[in-house]
């Protein structure tokens, strides 16, 4: 599917970040799918930037008709219309202005569909007679490196400067805590916000820190309590989910996407726009005071981020929605246990996180953090409340608790060793420690490893091995630990060198097993390209097909690999060219 995305010719008062149609694109990419973006490059007047860029996009289009276009804002739209041919459906996602204007509403009943941003512009949009499709699809929360939980007392704001007045005027009811400006603000903007902190007295807390990216960004992040999400981030609520994917709850405003990406009292606060700056700063200044509170709404907001917006499998998703705008018939899919949450979902969710919370704690004290229980355990929860059907007649609570420990237990079977110890073995020792546990309950006191052999039909021998794998295996000792008679010599020296090579033999066999279960023509096709040497068009000739269905093949085939051997993702036993690949072989259901 060949899709053209026609963003930001390039207009100043977009609100979307070009970060997140940068995101979609590669996505998109990822999926199997040609796309073209950020190619509208228009200047001037309205009218001037329309014909621009509309004669643009006529050229390109007489050389390769698109399946689908998806225009960003006004200017595109009004331009993907006027060069569309034949055939060519347009997608248009509004962004300029929370209202819409009379252009806004007559090109909205013109094109194929709008994307709107949030649930609220959706009911506008069909209100005015527009065909719309479900918000949320185009803004992609960033990727998270979530080493630690977030510790610090800042305050972050990534508003480039609407609503940074009231920002300023609550900073006295806040205490000390600092405000970390991330957006970009003009120097007339910046000189007057400047003078207002100083009439205020807080011009010394106040830190600007605009354009940060990578490790400087995450670095920000790591030192921040809340976020308070300007209006300017409220139509795409792009700044909502960046502080989530980070574990760091949010202040807004009860308005456009804040409605979508906050649970109030669970995820963040939302704020009457009536409130004011004294509402912001007494909602604020609960937070900086209960730091325990904010790391539980930040470790729900990751968890419910996590949830909603996973970013495997989101190419496909969004192929959907444009293979429905295209006006091809998309069989439906089994839903996952990713897919978004429905409302009663994530109600259940936020109801019972303290039960996620009180399972994880019965774990502490085994070698890891227990806010990484926590996250785990949340995990577990969102999996059992989108699983759950009340109509089977059984109580949420019975059916959760299973699904939560299950995911604890599973974490410290595969992440919970600081050495590699075989499968089998990390399974018993689990055993070994659960009925030890229960034992030390019965008898009052620590069980012997007869006691525990007896109860699990296990070996003394098999109990005392397991002991000892727990203990070395799930801690690590410091290499300059002394050893010897006279501790004269430390760990480290009695450790060998690590060969390289070595971390390459697992994953040769798992890649040279993952190779021998796919199906024979993608197989062929990998051998051909990567051991053959062969490009892609000449694989092409050889087998009948086009160098563009080659090339998806090979990408698809990839990531199937690559979600086999990294994350244990079956093979599919066959596909076809549109069957995205990395999925299970469809099976008929049995019949009743």
């Amino acid at each position: 599917m060949f899709i053209h995305i026609v963003s930001r010719p390039l207009s100043d008062v977009s609100h979307l970040p070009a970060s997140g149609v940068r995101s979609v694109a590669e996505h998109l990419r990822r999926a199997g799918a040609e796309v073209v973006s950020d190619v509208g490059i228009a200047h001037g007047q309205f009218r001037h930037a329309v014909n621009e860029l509309s004669a643009q996009l006529s050229e390109q289009w007489d050389t390769a008709r698109p399946d689908t276009v998806h225009a960003i804002g006004v200017v595109a739209t009004t331009a993907a219309l006027a060069a569309r041919q034949t055939g060519t459906r347009v997608l248009a996602t509004f962004d300029e202005r929370p209202t819409p204007t009379e252009m806004e509403a007559a090109l909205a009943r013109q094109v194929d569909a709008v994307l709107p941003l949030s649930s609220e512009e959706r009911s506008r949009w069909q209100a005015l007679g527009a065909t719309t499709f479900s918000p949320g699809a185009l803004i992609v929360p960033p990727p998270a490196d979530f080493a630690d939980a977030p510790a610090g007392g800042d305050v972050i704001c990534l508003s480039s400067g609407p609503g940074l007045d009231a920002v300023l005027a609550s900073m006295p009811f806040w205490g000390s805590a600092r405000l970390v400006l991330m957006g970009r603000i003009d120097a007339e903007t910046r000189a007057r916000l400047r003078r207002k902190a100083e009439h205020l007295g807080v011009h010394n807390r106040v830190v600007y820190r605009p354009g940060l990216r990578g490790a400087e960004r995450a670095a920000a992040w790591s030192q921040a309590a809340l976020l308070i999400a300007g209006t300017d981030g409220a139509r795409h609520g792009g700044h909502v989910l960046e502080a989530a994917a980070h574990g760091v709850p949010s202040v807004a405003l009860a308005q456009e996407a804040h409605l979508d990406h906050i649970v109030p009292g669970a995820t963040g606060i939302l704020l009457d726009p009536s409130e004011g700056s004294r509402g912001l700063g007494r909602a604020v200044s609960e937070l900086l005071r209960d730091p325990l509170r904010s790391r539980g709404m930040g470790s729900a907001a990751r968890v419910r981020n996590d949830a909603l917006h996973d970013q495997r499998g989101l190419g496909e998703r969004l192929l959907v929605s444009y293979r429905e705008v295209a006006g091809e018939v998309v069989a439906p899919k089994r839903p996952s246990t990713t897919a978004p949450l429905t409302a009663d979902a994530t109600k259940l969710a936020m109801d019972y996180l303290p039960l996620a919370r009180q399972l994880a704690h019965r774990y502490a004290g085994r070698g890891q953090r227990i806010e990484d229980l926590v996250q785990v355990a949340s995990l577990g929860l969102v999996r059992a409340a989108s699983r759950f059907n009340p109509d089977y007649g059984t109580e949420f609570h019975s059916f959760a608790v299973p699904t939560i420990l299950g995911e604890l237990r599973r974490h410290f079977r595969d992440h919970a060793w600081a050495a590699r110890v075989p499968r089998s073995l990390q399974e018993v020792t689990l055993k070994v420690q659960k009925v030890t546990d229960e034992l030390r309950v019965t008898k009052g006191e620590d069980p012997t490893p007869g006691d525990i052999a007896d109860h699990l039909g296990l070996l003394e021998e098999e109990v005392l091995q397991a002991m000892q794998a727990r203990g070395e295996a799930m801690s690590s000792k410091s290499l300059d630990h002394p050893m010897g008679e006279d501790g004269d010599e430390a760990y480290g020296d009695l450790v060998g060198d690590v060969d390289p090579d070595l971390e390459y033999v697992e994953m040769r066999e798992a890649v040279r097993e993952a190779l021998h279960n796919l199906p024979e023509r993608e197989r062929e096709i990998l051998l051909m390209r990567f051991y053959g040497e062969h490009t892609q068009s000449e694989i092409a000739d050889r087998l009948g097909l086009s160098q563009v269905h080659v090339s998806r093949l090979i990408t698809r085939t990839l990531a199937a690999l690559r979600d086999n051997v990294l994350n244990d993702v079956p093979l599919p036993r066959s596909w076809n060219g549109e069957e995205p690949i990395g999925q299970p072989a469809r099976t008929s259901r049995p019949a009743a």
